[in-house]
């Protein structure tokens, strides 16, 4: 099924890769009871659900890149990213203690060397020096408001960094209905893609530049 439905994103999964998969897929179910991770944990539906939308966001992450998972929750989007292209360094950040104690068990067991989890809420974190104005993409799957994505955002990105956004088929409506509050942010609107998971689940991926750079980053 996983590699199925890679195909289907125009993505070929290595049998390294599909094994660190399925032990991911283990941690999960391991740890869905202790952290309340999600709803459900079959494979069939963390494959369908979670991993291949994480999976069609690799397109449109540069080799080489640093990558912030913002409120990663259960690792998507940033953990897939971080085991199929491991050419990218991603960062996790997650405020719940638990869902942070399972990101951190689940790296270790995966034995990746290309992420790393922090536990703490982004206000704060953005103002540490190793993850202030470092990240090349910020991404999230989280269910904040597209303006506060975008504030919350910010400090973490570089001065060419871009914000990309996993939402569900009424974007376009959000886009609009926030459109004089994202103006507020810094940040402008510059692509969507939409595609669809197995199950016709539609999926669209929102894409912000900033508008000009800050000093802080310049410095």
């Amino acid at each position: 099924m996983l590699r199925e439905g890679a195909q289907q994103l125009s993505l070929t999964l290595s049998a390294a890769t599909v094994s660190q998969f399925a032990t991911f897929i283990e941690e999960i179910q391991r740890w869905s009871t202790i952290a309340d991770l999600l709803s459900q944990t079959d494979p069939a539906t963390l494959i369908r659900k979670h991993i291949l939308d994480s999976l069609a966001l690799m397109p449109w992450i540069p080799g080489g890149s640093r990558v912030l998972d913002l409120g990663s929750g259960a690792g998507f989007p940033g953990l897939p990213l971080a085991i199929a292209k491991p050419e990218v360094h991603v960062t996790l950040i997650e405020a719940r203690r638990k869902r942070a104690n399972f990101l951190k068990a689940a790296i270790r067991a995966l034995t990746l060397r290309n992420i790393n989890a922090h536990e703490g809420r982004a206000e704060q974190l953005s103002q540490t020096e190793n993850l202030s104005a470092a990240f090349d993409v910020v991404v999230t799957r989280a269910t904040w408001s597209l303006s506060l994505l975008l504030t919350l955002a910010r400090p973490f990105l570089r001065p060419e960094g871009i914000v990309m956004a996993m939402k569900g088929p009424r974007l376009q409506h959000e886009l609009e209905e926030q459109r004089e509050a994202i103006k507020t942010t810094g940040f402008v609107h510059t692509d969507t893609k939409s595609y669809t998971l197995a199950g016709n689940e539609k999926r669209a991926l929102a894409f912000f530049s900033q508008t000009c750079r800050r000093e802080t980053q310049l410095r």
